[in-house]
């Protein structure tokens, strides 16, 4: 179990403890500390084995996760952010699923969100993929958990997954990374994240993982992710989230000539979206040449982005009337 920490001393042990909540013997929890500024040192130095504290020189969470893949000694792989927390049954599940499976390459799961002083949030993944299809649809037909393994106590069945989901993470975030586990040895080189983007770093890794073989979604919450006030990743402008998108997008599909000769349509549309994303992003700011050029790369955009893109660098108070206008098209985001 792998868990990229940073100036979260007030947060680190609940996901450790959570963490150790479903251990056996021979797993290791790795705690690598992306140059932590805080307590962190101290809070974990209450942890002896099976926990192993790594502290590294700031590099991101990428890098920090590529440091406790590189040192992890176990064959299954599982990633837990350092604000979050595991059921724990979470890892017994996913590893009878897998071993029912040898053919699944990863594995991830649903999760609910947890904030203090309010009611949980379930079923929060369906919120973060955004899709109308159905898990059917979107991965592969349902078979029930207790078909491919014994419930543990307490556990109500649930349905298994499995099918490629390659396709679908061109345009859609699928994997909870604090969900996933990872067969190592069969995921080889491809189970890596990105170390030179700001955000959606997990990203490429999913799209990587998922195009080595296939993967296994067990339809149940196993995580909780917490609400607090400190800056997460996923916090990013959406220019940000947009370029990086973009990059993972062309360095991973844009260089597959088998998924583009018969996905070139799905392809060009993801370029086209991210584009048109950063493209209102930066008309809302008066950044018109900017904007220009976006948009022809996108092939073009709506009459009223194309008008504000020509008006004066710095026209900011007309040019966010107009980026507000209606939805980005082809379904991009905001």
């Amino acid at each position: 179990m792998i868990i990229p920490t940073y100036q979260r001393a007030g947060l680190v042990a609940r996901a450790v403890d959570s963490a150790l909540a479903g251990t056996r013997d021979g797993d290791e929890v790795i705690v690598v500390d992306d140059g932590s500024t805080d307590d962190t040192a101290d809070v974990l130095a209450q942890y002896s084995d099976p926990v192993r504290y790594l502290r590294v020189p700031r590099g991101g969470a990428g890098r920090a996760r590529n440091h406790g893949v590189r040192a992890a000694r176990g064959t299954l792989v599982a990633f837990l952010d350092s604000d979050d927390e595991w059921d724990p049954d979470k890892l017994d599940l996913q590893r009878a699923v897998m071993d029912a499976r040898p053919d699944v390459v990863f594995s991830f799961t649903d999760f609910a969100s947890r904030h203090e002083g309010r009611a949980d949030g379930h079923h929060q993944l369906a919120r973060w993929h955004g899709s109308d299809l159905g898990w059917d649809a979107l991965l592969g037909p349902a078979q029930p958990y207790s078909a491919l393994a014994p419930l543990p106590a307490g556990r109500d069945d649930f349905p298994v997954h499995v099918g490629d989901l390659y396709p679908r993470v061109l345009s859609g975030h699928f994997v909870p990374t604090f969900t996933m586990m990872v067969r190592r040895a069969v995921a080889g080189d491809a189970l890596w994240f990105a170390e030179d983007l700001p955000t959606y770093e997990d990203l490429e890794c999913h799209a990587r993982l998922a195009r080595v073989g296939p993967a296994a979604y067990l339809d149940a919450e196993t995580a909780y992710q917490w609400g607090h006030a400190s800056e997460r990743l996923t916090d990013a402008d959406s220019f940000t989230c947009a370029s990086a998108r973009l990059t993972i997008v062309e360095r991973v599909y844009g260089a597959d000539p088998e998924f583009l000769a018969s996905h070139a349509d799905e392809y060009e549309r993801e370029v086209r979206r991210q584009h048109l994303t950063r493209a209102r992003w930066l008309l809302a700011r008066g950044r018109s040449r900017e904007a220009r050029a976006e948009l022809r790369a996108a092939g073009g955009g709506p009459l009223a982005w194309r008008f504000g893109a020509r008006l004066p660098e710095g026209a900011v108070p007309r040019l966010r009337s107009v980026a507000r206008r209606g939805r980005t098209p082809s379904g991009a985001s905001s």
